[in-house]
């Protein structure tokens, strides 16, 4: 963040949308349909007692970055608050 003017993320959702109605579910990989949607493995690393990766958290600090330096969100794009 110190060597840029401006950072800008592609392809990363929000810490909320995984509680929006309607929101799309995709698979978490593409060679594995049928399996796990994102926001379900999202949720399954977010409250695993130990290991996995806090997706959702990761995405809240995203967030309170983009709050105080130049962080633009695209596809999809980000509210921020």
């Amino acid at each position: 963040m110190d060597m840029c003017k401006e950072i800008h993320v592609y392809g990363m959702i929000n810490d909320t949308y995984c509680k929006t109605e309607g929101y799309r579910k995709v698979p978490y990989h593409y060679y594995e349909a049928g399996n796990r949607d994102e926001c379900s493995e999202y949720l399954l690393h977010e409250s695993a007692p130990y290991g996995g990766h806090r997706f959702i958290t990761e995405k809240a600090v995203f967030a309170k970055w983009a709050n105080i330096h130049a962080i633009k969100f695209f596809n999809p794009p980000w509210q921020l608050s």
